[in-house]
């Protein structure tokens, strides 16, 4: 089983919408960063840790080197995910010029929803993405504002390593990230139904 994220991935609210870039910003991170619940570890290795909350899709068949049009209909389903960043260890690897690994990486940076079938929704394309931290709206979008839609992704990934049933691939944050801190409550919402709710530790 493999974790894939791509960064920036999401067009500015009205912003006109240009064709998705030929090269996409991937990363892993390790089956160990899995965690869901009612509670999210703040973890020690940051001081600085940001929200990202995105859709996260579940690989259902074997693929290399597919086209866009055979990689849509290679995912049954969804979860709302947390890719949790530290930004402080993110920037001074960016500064050194090394990979994000422990940035992105560290345990339970990678926090999930339940899953829910592609098939209970109306269109995946087309879904209100709401995080609030103490009741209050702290990122919102949707997925219509994706720079590299679900197909490019996939087709893109396929052409450097197989994808396998099981893969799970983060397809990006809306703008506007930010901190997250001890004691806050934070809920994530696709649309008015809330698929995550936890508190800070």
């Amino acid at each position: 089983m493999k974790i894939l994220g791509i960064g920036a991935n999401y067009h500015q609210s009205g912003q006109e919408k240009d064709e998705p870039p030929k090269d996409l910003m991937i990363f892993l991170k390790p089956v160990s960063s899995l965690a869901s619940g009612n509670t999210f570890h703040y973890p020690d290795c940051s001081k600085k840790v940001f929200y990202e909350m995105e859709i996260v899709i579940k690989i259902c068949k074997a693929l290399k080197n597919v086209s866009e049009e055979e990689a849509f209909d290679s995912f049954d389903e969804i979860a709302l995910g947390m890719d949790w960043t530290a930004k402080d260890l993110q920037n001074e690897a960016k500064e050194k010029g090394w990979p994000w690994t422990f940035a992105k990486g560290f345990d339970e940076s990678t926090f999930l929803s339940r899953w829910m079938p592609v098939s209970s929704l109306e269109d995946v394309r087309n879904l209100e993405l709401v995080f609030k931290v103490n009741g209050e709206i702290r990122l919102s979008g949707n997925t219509k504002e994706m720079i590299a839609p679900y197909e490019k992704i996939i087709s893109y990934i396929s052409k450097f390593m197989t994808l396998e049933p099981g893969d799970l691939i983060m397809t990006g944050t809306p703008l506007t990230p930010g901190p997250i801190q001890k004691g806050d409550v934070a809920e994530g919402f696709i649309g008015n139904e809330k698929l995550l709710e936890f508190k800070v530790v």
